[in-house]
């Protein structure tokens, strides 16, 4: 029979191995997970997932019309946005006026 060296005073074996069981379970799961990714059935999802994605966003790139019209209201907007930001700046300068004038009138 083989005699192991007599352990350190006061280590628990028990709560050590407690305490990497969690770590060696990410680790087998990491490694399920890569395995899994890299086989053919990963592939074919990564496939999936590329004609997914090609086919929400793939489709605005095709149509060079559509494409033109959404351009199109994009400038559109822009230009809205721009002539509120003018008038919201005008009406912030008259009422900056408005209280000049009222707290010049009080002195």
């Amino acid at each position: 029979m083989t005699q192991y060296p007599p352990l350190p005073p006061g280590f628990d074996p028990n709560y050590a191995l407690h305490q990497v069981s969690p770590f060696v379970a990410l680790l087998f799961l990491f490694l399920g997970v890569r395995w899994l990714l890299r086989s053919p059935v990963g592939e074919a999802l990564a496939e999936r997932i590329r004609q997914r994605s090609h086919g929400r966003w793939g489709a605005a790139g095709e149509d060079p019309q559509r494409v033109a019209a959404l351009e199109e209201q994009v400038s559109q907007l822009q230009g809205q946005v721009s002539e509120l930001a003018e008038r919201l700046d005008f009406a912030e300068r008259m009422l900056a006026e408005r209280r000049e004038r009222k707290l010049g009138a009080g002195q």
